[in-house]
């Protein structure tokens, strides 16, 4: 053997290549005064380079060896190798470190083992004792590894999770919660794919599913095309089923899932969706086909076979700074079509417009924004899924149109807001078919008088222009209407501050005088569901769109009183009416509109924190003061429990038909850390039956997600009558979620 400055010597007359250098390099400088007297060797530059640092380097000149012990590190192009100890073989420039290898790959992936055997550049090699910790949270173990090529290693008697390994919580030592054990499996870190041969999921270490072949991306990994988790389930109309989505990743912007389901009771059914990124904005596209006769709620076939199916999507995309373009498109092939196959999507925003389980909404727009304007202009088809619902009652609107836009007004520095309207409705057949062209403007002014009272004079007016046709009892005309008003609005909120807690009262007054009325040829399109509550008591028009006009004298008074304490929790309540001049026939009774006086209105908030919020919003009926509306919610957590519950009623004489009293409400318990049950139910008490509940029993951990469900409904809608189902859904770490159902 030789002292390290004799072998720094030797071996910048060999360099052999990168390793040489940079141990050259690294030997001359620990060589003391013997290596300070030699030439250090010279390095290109542009050569890549491996750095050592180690306590000792000693080089046997018989084996042609060069032997790094105690806190030994070497560098290589991002790459780092640490151990106990390392051997380089100066004739075939291979390496081998012994105890604790540990080497960490450029992209964060960290692989360890006993003792490895690799070439000069970190790429190939074999190891025993093998683990590797990857970046994005996977973990690897193998008693042996082979990595025959760069960004390959191949691994026998495997075991991969994604859960931490050997977490210490309160003093006890934990495994992870699952588990892949497979015979053997390659790690591919070009691809970043890990596939498995012969491979068992364990659960606390309890085998649970075995599969001959498994593959998934590496938790480093971006999105990636294959087989995705499947969606297994059973319920009483489609029996069993099974769905296998396939993912399918076109590029870095665009990708298409295809996942057809099979079904024990009726024909299979093949899902798609397609996704895409343009430079301007996103498109999304996704619906079903299948091909089979009608079924009733068991499963029971009637009718005749024919291409049925669904299409959801939205697209919004970008012009300018000021304007942009988008469409959504809602559409199943008949009523039941969803509801059959217990697909869900309908009530997701693609627009302007938001429809329900009801009614589908497709709809082609633009819109623009910018700090004092907005305009839109839209096109808009509605398809309905209920019984009653007439394909020539519901329009096509084409086009929607709105403009607004906000000045101050040079005179006495109110608002200034300037608007312009236009709606067509064209229906099928005989259906009355109508166009509107509005142009209008309102002024506000807030102002502070005296000790405190806030007072804001306010003006509207505005001009329509209408074209109503095929009216059953009327020929095709156009017509105009004026319409405006003007008034004031008074607040005077006095405050008490305490020690705990302020109060406040206020009191708030309208009052206003309108000129136009409700010309008896014009269509009520879009004002069909509204109701003077607490929210709108003082807006001085209660009508909320164009058709409908609250003309004559009218005025408004209530009371709102608060606590508000100092730690942030408050309580309110708020009452108060409307008097009108005169009845107006065009109000019905639903819009609290339809008399002289209005029923009473009033709102109950609680804010204690997260240990209770409550909400109650009422209508008490002028005459006798009988309940006429009530919506109440109410939200409480204590310890480990949290609740929610909202109770519904309404007079049978505004609704009739649909359900006036319902109750909803859930419960939610945390067993343990890990381990929750939740129940909720809709009922309505009317007819005694339960539109809708679930149990659930779920665990969830950092790695972990279990869910135990059944779901159940008891609701009837023409041939489908109630449904229940079983739900077992399984989500891992980097695996996906696996099961579903209804």
């Amino acid at each position: 053997m030789t002292r390290s400055g004799e072998v720094a010597g030797r071996w910048f007359e060999r360099a052999p290549g990168p390793w040489a250098a940079a141990l050259a390099a690294i030997l001359l400088a620990s060589a003391g005064s013997t290596a300070a007297a030699q030439e250090r060797p010279a390095v290109s530059s542009d050569q890549p380079v491996v750095v050592l640092e180690a306590d000792t380097l000693v080089k046997d000149d018989a084996t042609q060896t060069i032997t790094a012990e105690g806190n030994v590190e070497a560098r290589y192009q991002g790459r780092t190798l640490r151990t106990k100890r390392l051997i380089y073989n100066l004739v075939d420039n291979t390496i081998r470190a012994q105890g604790g290898v540990e080497i960490i790959d450029p992209d964060g992936t960290v692989r360890y083992a006993d003792e490895v055997e690799v070439d000069e550049r970190l790429d190939t090699g074999v190891a025993t004792g093998f683990g590797a910790r990857i970046a994005g949270g996977g973990t690897a173990a193998a008693a042996a590894a082979v990595r025959p090529s760069p960004g390959r290693n191949e691994l026998q008697r495997v075991v991969y999770t994604a859960c931490p390994i050997c977490k210490v919580e309160g003093g006890k030592t934990e495994g992870p919660t699952w588990t892949l054990r497979a015979r053997s499996a390659v790690q591919d870190q070009n691809s970043k794919m890990i596939s498995y041969r012969d491979v068992v999921l364990q659960f606390g270490g309890v085998p649970v599913i075995y599969l001959p072949y498994f593959a998934h991306p590496d938790p480093s990994s971006g999105p990636r095309s294959g087989l995705l988790p499947p969606d297994i389930g059973s319920n009483r109309r489609l029996g069993a089923f099974y769905q296998q989505p396939y993912h399918w990743a076109i590029s870095p912007f665009q990708d298409l899932t295809v996942a057809p389901r099979v079904h024990g009771n009726v024909n299979p059914i093949l899902g798609l969706e397609y996704r895409k990124r343009f430079y301007s904005g996103d498109l999304r596209l996704e619906g079903t086909v299948s091909y089979d006769q009608d079924f009733d709620g068991d499963g029971n076939k009637f009718g005749e076979e024919s291409v049925r199916g669904h299409l959801f999507g939205n697209g919004l995309f970008k012009i300018d700074d000021f304007w942009s373009w988008g469409f959504g498109v809602e559409r199943a092939a008949d009523d039941l079509y969803l509801r059959r196959y217990d697909l869900n999507g309908e009530g997701r925003a693609r627009g302007p417009f938001i429809g329900d389980n009801l009614r589908l909404i497709s709809q082609l727009y633009t819109t623009g924004q910018s700090e004092n304007t907005f305009g839109s202009l839209s096109v808009v088809s509605i398809q309905g899924l209920r019984a009653v619902d007439d394909s020539a009652v519901l329009p096509l609107i084409a086009p929607l149109g709105e403009l607004e836009h906000v000045v101050r007004d040079p005179f006495f520095d109110g608002q200034l807001k300037l608007q312009a309207s236009t709606a067509s409705l064209y229906r099928q057949d005989a259906g009355i078919d109508s166009a509107r062209v509005s142009v209008g403007g309102e002024w506000r002014l807030d102002r502070m008088v005296g000790p405190g009272m806030v007072v804001a004079p306010f003006a509207q007016t505005r001009a329509d222009v209408y074209r109503i046709g095929n009216a059953p009892t009327a020929k095709d005309e156009a017509f105009t209407r004026s319409v405006g008003l003007a008034g004031v609005e008074v607040r005077w909120p006095f405050m008490r501050p305490g020690r705990n807690f302020d109060v406040i009262l206020e009191p708030i007054g309208m009052a206003a005088i309108g000129y136009g009325d409700n010309d008896v040829r014009i269509v009520n399109e879009d004002s069909l569901a509204f109701e003077l509550d607490d929210t709108n008591l003082f807006r001085p028009n209660a009508a909320p769109n164009y058709d409908l006009w609250e003309s004559g004298a009218r005025g408004s008074l209530g009371v709102r009183a608060t606590a508000r304490g100092h730690d942030n929790k408050s309580a309110s309540v708020m009452v108060g009416r409307r008097w009108r001049d005169d009845a107006e026939p065009r109000f019905n009774r639903l819009t609290n509109l339809d008399d002289e006086t209005s029923d009473w209105v009033g709102a109950v908030d609680a804010d204690l924190g997260q240990s209770l919020q409550a909400n109650v919003r009422f209508r008490v009926a002028d005459k006798d003061l009988s309940l006429v509306r009530m919506d109440a919610s109410v939200r409480a957590s204590l310890w480990r429990i949290s609740t929610e519950a909202r109770y519904f009623q309404v007079d049978e004489a505004l609704r009739p038909g649909d359900p006036n009293r319902e109750i909803r409400g859930g419960v939610g318990i945390r067993l343990t850390d890990k381990w929750s049950f939740s129940y909720n139910l809709q009922r309505d008490l009317d007819s005694d039956i339960n539109l809708g509940q679930n149990i659930h029993l779920m665990y969830r951990d950092d790695c972990t997600f279990l869910d135990f469900g059944y779901v159940r409904s008891e609701t009837t809608d023409r041939v489908l009558g109630p449904n229940e189902g079983f739900q077992v859904r399984v989500g891992l770490t980097s695996l996906g979620v696996f099961g579903g159902g209804d």
